[in-house]
């Protein structure tokens, strides 16, 4: 019994110190690389605890390189949005304008009714009442209700609500994202104008957005353009 005591004790603090290291995130919104390493380190530290014969060294070592696979997932994943994109997908926009995308729901194997029951969780009834709703990468949805459907702020205390600008990402670390290309009306030449008006390379910049409304947001990877 006390030797049990000892594993499990021992097995325990090297879980914790594991799940740290891999983040807060692991905790809370799991990304699919995460889900997969968390299943599999429970899987690896139960069989010597079940087993006392068994040497925990094996455990341990397996467990250390999945928690130094992950890491390592983890900061290719923030250096290369090609390695982002293969492992943990991206958003994808399933409402707009009230109109829910049927083709994505298809590609993503969700119902509408099982979209109509998150967006009840966001306190939503009416798919009338959506601007624009979107899938994260972690399975949740984000919505953005239409102006009217909004509760005012101090600064929005007037009979006329002001019109949604939902911001898309055009480069993000350097690479274009033509997949939101479409979302504002976005061309390769128009693009080049944004770029030339800002006096600013492609390459050069960690993150562009252009919202539905024109508006555009410039970040140079050094600070703000």
């Amino acid at each position: 019994m006390l030797i049990t005591l000892i594993r499990v004790s021992i097995l325990y603090c090297i879980v914790m110190i594991a799940v740290r290291l891999m983040g807060k995130r692991q905790v809370g919104e799991l990304q699919p690389t995460e889900l997969v390493v968390t299943i599999l380190l429970s899987e690896l530290v139960a069989i010597p605890i079940q087993d006392n014969s068994l040497p925990m060294a094996t455990s341990l070592i397996s467990a250390a390189a999945l928690v130094a696979f992950e890491i390592l997932s983890s900061i290719l994943a923030v250096r290369s949005n090609k390695f982002r994109t293969l492992t943990q997908g991206h958003s994808l926009l399933v409402i707009r304008g009230g109109k829910p995308d049927l083709r994505q729901l298809k590609n993503l194997r969700i119902s509408l009714d099982d979209l109509m029951e998150a967006l009840r969780q966001k306190d939503i009834f009416d798919l009338n009442d959506v601007e624009y709703c979107f899938v994260e990468t972690t399975g949740k949805i984000s919505v953005l209700p239409k102006p009217a459907m909004r509760g005012a702020s101090a600064g929005e205390l007037n009979p006329a609500p002001a019109p949604n600008k939902l911001p898309f990402v055009m480069i993000y670390d350097g690479q274009e994202i033509p997949r939101n290309f479409g979302e504002v009306g976005m061309t390769q030449a128009r693009l080049q104008g944004i770029l030339h008006k800002q006096k600013v390379q492609a390459k050069d910049l960690m993150l562009l957005t252009v919202t539905t409304q024109g508006e555009v947001f410039c970040l140079r990877k050094e600070g703000l353009a």
